[in-house]
């Protein structure tokens, strides 16, 4: 597995098991517990617990049955989920940190912009 992936996964919010985990599904396609554990060098007591957590962040996707298998959200589609909430996130902060600008502090009017983030 490449370690720069697991970098740059891990730079996008993913803890170190997760980006393991997604680059070995993307990989697999999808796979059990086991052949994650063992492929993503991810010590097997953490597997399922680690597995749920993505699942709830919208990471892997869960396929009931015997056994139970494991496939990850497309590329696509997990880069265009980080991409919006991150323009959220940034537009948001934006916003709180302009409202927090003082009206009348002495600034000239120039000094200070407004911050404006586009997408």
């Amino acid at each position: 597995m490449a370690l720069k992936i697991v970098e740059n996964l891990q730079k996008l919010g993913f803890t170190g098991n997760e980006a393991k985990i997604y680059a070995v599904l993307v990989c697999l396609k999808q796979a059990r517990a086991s052949e994650i554990a063992e492929n993503a060098g991810v010590p097997r007591p953490k597997i399922y617990r680690t597995l749920r957590g993505m699942e709830k962040k919208g990471y892997v996707r869960i396929i009931e049955g015997e056994p139970t298998l494991f496939c990850c959200v497309e590329p696509e589609e997990l880069i265009f989920r980080i991409r919006t909430d991150f323009m959220f996130s940034l537009n948001e902060t934006a916003s709180e940190l302009n409202a927090l600008s003082p009206v009348n502090d002495g600034f000239s009017s120039g000094s200070f912009h407004k911050l404006k983030v586009r997408a």
